[in-house]
């Protein structure tokens, strides 16, 4: 037991002075307990070292306990502490346990998300799977995710055809409760795709951690931030994987063009491609003549999509459990009928009337002189 007792003497001494951001929580020959990070409570590890009988000639027993950092996550980390350890039998092993444990979480700050990131990488495999059976466009495949460890930070390169998305999602040091910062976005969409990205990606991010304004009392006593990582870069994998196969309502053909060097910046071109508030993209033309067409229904015009679109502005994309799968179906056999709305065409029915009857009589009156003139 001489040893044992050198090392929680040790440990009692040196441990805090040694080794950063830790605090001794008990010390005593049958139980070391030590918090790592005991400040930050979203980075917080425990780790509980117990010695066996014939100590040091077998490794020191390790239990990492921890309630922000996943099961798998610690579970890795402690078959890495008990190979390390085997390097050292004979040895005092406690504060060496203590040092890597505390570097590994220095080294790699994006472990608190750890299942995110593991859910990222599946959805990206899942999807060159699905393309490889379906004989599919294989760009899609092209996505990428980078880690930025130094920078705690998550690098997505999401592709649909040959278009491609980039972002950077930060992982703030208050992460789950502060949400991930969205940052240097890179695209060769057109503008209005792009902007409805870094929109609507940062404010999938905001609701991860700020509750609604019109919550009762008990509701938002009851509120609780949850991880925006995966929520955030999702949506950006998604929606851009799918732009480039999206159709235009009214004509019906693809409303991106192929190659992204054909993509129309005239916003008065009827090529122009133009997103509304269901979600569903037109091009200019077609949506102004649909607008501009009788019927003109008193609510106002209904979108003509045979779908619902899953990224509508009229919906979260929050993930809440309700029947996602139920969902997707009903997304499938419901035509939109979503009142079709954008800034750029805020027009009541008696206007509209009112231009389709002015344009009628106008048409008229050519077609009575070009008759009369022959």
């Amino acid at each position: 037991m001489d040893i044992v007792n050198a090392e929680i003497s040790d440990i009692r001494g040196n441990c805090e002075q040694q080794i950063g951001n830790t605090k001794i929580i008990i010390c005593s020959a049958s139980l070391v307990r030590i918090d790592i990070y005991p400040d930050k409570p979203n980075r917080q590890m425990t780790v509980c070292l117990r010695f066996p009988e014939n100590y040091p000639g077998s490794p020191i027993l390790v239990e990492l306990k921890s309630r922000i950092y996943s099961d798998k996550l610690l579970s890795e980390l402690t078959r890495l502490i008990d190979d390390y350890v085997r390097d050292y039998l004979g040895k005092p092993q406690a504060m060496l346990v203590l040092r890597f444990a505390q570097q590994y979480l220095h080294d790699n700050p994006l472990c608190v998300c750890l299942d995110e990131i593991k859910q990222l990488r599946q959805d990206l495999k899942t999807r060159v799977a699905c393309l490889d059976l379906a004989e599919t466009n294989k760009s899609d495949s092209d996505s990428q995710l980078k880690l930025r460890q130094r920078n705690s930070s998550v690098e997505l390169t999401a592709r649909g055809g040959r278009y491609e998305y980039r972002v950077t999602a930060t992982v703030p040091d208050t992460y789950p409760v502060q949400c991930v910062e969205l940052t240097s976005p890179e695209s060769n969409l057109p503008a209005v795709l792009v902007r409805y990205l870094n929109g609507q990606s940062r404010e999938i991010a905001r609701q991860c951690v700020e509750p609604p304004l019109r919550l009762s009392k008990e509701e938002l006593a009851n509120f609780r931030p949850v991880r925006s990582l995966y929520r955030t870069l999702k949506f950006c994998l998604e929606a851009t994987r799918d732009f480039y196969r999206e159709l235009c309502p009214i004509c019906e053909n693809t409303v991106l063009p192929v190659n992204p060097d054909d993509v129309v910046l005239n916003d008065n071109s009827d090529t122009y491609v133009e997103r509304v508030y269901c979600g569903h993209l037109f091009h200019q033309g077609c949506l102004k003549r649909y607008m501009a067409e009788p019927p003109f229904p008193k609510g106002g015009k209904l979108c003509p999509a045979k779908r619902r679109h899953p990224r509508s502005d009229a919906q979260t994309y929050m993930g809440k459990s309700s029947n996602a799968a139920s969902t997707s179906k009903q997304l499938d056999n419901v035509v939109c009928g979503i009142k079709l709305a954008h800034d750029r065409w805020v027009v009541n029915v008696r206007t509209a009337e009112a231009r389709w009857a002015q344009k009628q009589a106008r048409q008229r009156e050519l077609e009575e002189v070009v008759e009369f003139l022959q």
